[in-house]
């Protein structure tokens, strides 16, 4: 009975210590995420930068996953008197959203956005068109599908862990 106790005792510390250590990585990375609230309505034709500093266009579209996560932003380059110019996507990680003015007033914000991408990086973007959208809409599918079947195994395997070690410990 004493060797129950402490098989017992062992396996809760085990799990609690699983547990404790996941909710502070999954605390420290949602701290290091939060970066603000921002306005899409604001955020549309904001001035888009290269990593030079130098503005290279504007943001057209925001595109948004199904998590209503941003996604990417549609940015119209090369455009001469509203006319020219070409749409690219810049995927979510290549840029950053910087305030433009020190205001906080609520009807006075303006934003930048800045890629961390050169002049000719810029240039390798995909273009904004239907060929890119289905592609990507198919592959974000693809990657949902995928997330799903590794998750299900993964519940299983764990399932089958603890019902395992439970069975060990109580026999």
């Amino acid at each position: 009975m004493q060797e129950f106790t402490m098989m017992r005792t062992r396996l809760v510390r085990a799990m609690g210590i699983s547990l404790v250590t996941g909710s502070m990585a999954f605390a420290m990375s949602a701290h290091a995420a939060t970066q603000g609230l921002y306005s899409a309505d604001d955020l549309l034709d904001s001035d888009v930068h290269d990593s030079t500093g130098e503005e290279i266009g504007e943001v057209e579209d925001i595109l948004m996953d199904d998590g209503m996560s941003v996604h990417s932003l549609v940015i119209e380059t090369g455009e001469v008197l509203g006319l020219g110019g070409t749409e690219i996507v810049a995927e979510r990680g290549t840029f950053r959203v910087l305030r433009e003015n020190d205001d906080d007033d609520f009807d006075d914000r303006e934003y930048e956005v800045h890629l961390e991408a050169t002049q000719e990086e810029i240039k390798e973007l995909p273009e904004y068109d239907e060929s890119w959208w289905n592609e990507t809409s198919e592959a974000l599918a693809q990657a949902w599908e995928n997330t799903k079947e590794v998750s299900e195994s993964a519940w299983e395997n764990t399932k089958q862990a603890t019902s395992s070690a439970w069975y060990n410990i109580t026999n």
